[in-house]
């Protein structure tokens, strides 16, 4: 029996065809007709793509394409509205946070029975107050409460007690961005879900007691989203950038704000990655920078070379450090994966500062 024919592989051309901007209708209905499901999805992905394609791809028995058609901003609302029914929750929550799905798809979704589609509506600012209020009290699902929380189009004003249950009270925005009454925040602070809570830590309208508590929480994303917050108290984040966790100490060694003092601590910390994160962060001290250059660790000087504000003296030390076959450099558990590291900080290095034309 004659064994089947391997798949024929799909010129590099036709995938940067399908995804291109500049790509002619024409070429875009053969592409959409392409037998390999990868690029009718980079077709579906496309803001180029003209609606009646999209209809067609709509349609496609593979959930990839759909879903790409499902996220394309071009898609219209009689698209969305179809693709809203697809058998595939994936494709649903696609539909569910397009920011021009209608009102009533909106509505509908709101009683999705996949948990993710109904957080998908939660978090789009165009779903309808009632629908945002009915999912802000739904009993026992943290995800759609923790889309109504980062939802920046969510009404303020919204009234109070929507369940009996004192556990499962209304939870109003709290978003990122949004400001919002301080009672609202600091009831949201005590909510029983991370997510919710993670999203009162990044929020710069949260009242100091909101931020004192939130410090000591016991989730470790909470705590770094409040590191990372730029209004966060400088005494707070002296505490956060003193925290066992990695991923909040990194929060703080990239904050805006931070002071010298705290900088020149988080210098000497033991993770490479807190060091990495204050060698890319623009607010660090020049001196540090220059001190940092010093650094074995190849994330640490890729960092460095990363950042736009590392001055010339801190580029010169690291290249002065780099010459030889075999600079020291920690972290490299192989001598093969030592000379790669070496080899990537010094293209970085080559590319941020260009050797000078030989004459």
């Amino acid at each position: 029996m004659p064994l089947p024919s391997p798949p024929q592989a799909v010129p590099d051309r036709d995938l940067e065809a399908a995804s291109s901007l500049v790509t002619a209708p024409e070429e875009l209905t053969r592409l959409a007709l392409d037998p390999n499901g990868g690029v009718r999805s980079r077709v579906a992905a496309n803001p180029t793509c003209p609606p009646p394609l999209l209809i067609r791809l709509a349609r496609d028995h593979a959930a990839l394409a759909r879903r790409r058609v499902a996220a394309n901003p071009s898609t219209p609302p009689a698209v969305l509205r179809a693709l809203s029914r697809d058998r595939d929750a994936t494709v649903r929550a696609q539909v569910g946070a397009h920011p021009a799905a209608p009102a009533d798809t909106l509505q509908r979704l709101g009683h999705d029975r996949a948990r993710e589609v109904r957080r998908r509506v939660a978090a789009n600012p165009r779903s309808p107050r009632e629908t945002l209020a009915r999912l802000d009290g739904e009993q026992g699902a943290a995800p759609p409460r923790a889309g109504v929380a980062a939802n920046r189009g969510a009404a303020p004003d919204r009234p109070a007690p929507i369940t009996s249950d004192p556990q499962r009270e209304i939870h109003i925005r709290a978003s990122r961005g949004a400001t919002g009454p301080p009672e609202v925040l600091v009831r949201l602070a005590g909510d029983p879900a991370r997510e919710v809570r993670a999203a009162v830590a990044a929020n710069r309208a949260a009242p100091p007691e909101v931020a004192a508590r939130l410090a000591i929480d016991p989730s470790a994303r909470v705590r770094e989203e409040l590191a990372l917050n730029p209004v966060t108290p400088p005494e707070l984040l002296e505490r956060l950038a003193r925290d066992w966790r990695t991923r909040v100490r990194r929060g703080a060694a990239a904050n805006d704000t931070i002071s010298p003092h705290l900088a020149a601590r988080l210098a000497r910390d033991w993770s490479h990655t807190v060091r990495a994160q204050l060698a890319a962060n623009p607010a660090t001290p020049t001196e540090l920078l220059v001190r940092l250059a010093r650094e074995h660790n190849p994330q640490v000087l890729l960092a460095l070379i990363g950042n736009a504000d590392t001055p010339d003296a801190a580029l010169d030390e690291m290249a002065r450090r780099l010459r030889g076959p075999r600079p020291l450099l920690t972290g490299c558990l192989r001598l093969r994966s030592h000379d790669r590291s070496a080899a990537r900080v010094r293209q970085a290095l080559e590319q941020r500062r260009p050797r000078p034309a030989a004459r």
